[in-house]
């Protein structure tokens, strides 16, 4: 059976003649359950060739083993996609508080500053 990526969007399969790294989802529940959330897929079955290529993750999220190969972290967690329309995330937006009048007003007797809005 042909393993090609899990993420919606990515049409890569793994091949003998293109070198790209390929990563299964791993077996620790959090891990797990961070990536899945991550990728996004509604009624996704997990299987034992269920992989997510190196495409959808930063070059931050690489390590060099002690043999000087690139070694996904166990803590990473794929970010990089390009999702469809209807599965993207609107940033949040934190709403600014705007002050119509401040008034400040100095007590000179005692040092105190006091804000009245």
């Amino acid at each position: 059976m042909v393993e090609s990526c899990s993420a919606v969007n990515c049409c890569k399969r793994r091949r003998k003649d293109v070198k790209m790294k390929f990563h299964r989802i791993p077996t620790d529940p959090n891990m797990r359950k961070l990536r899945l959330h991550a990728i996004r897929r509604e009624n996704f079955t997990l299987t034992t060739t269920t992989v997510i290529c190196e495409k959808h993750f930063t070059p931050e999220d690489y390590e060099v083993s002690v043999h000087g190969n690139k070694v996904l972290k166990k803590v990473a967690v794929p970010s990089v996609f390009d999702f469809p329309a209807h599965l993207k995330k609107e940033p949040s937006h934190r709403r600014v508080l705007k002050r119509k009048h401040e008034y400040i007003i100095s007590r000179m007797n005692h040092g105190i500053t006091y804000i009245v809005l």
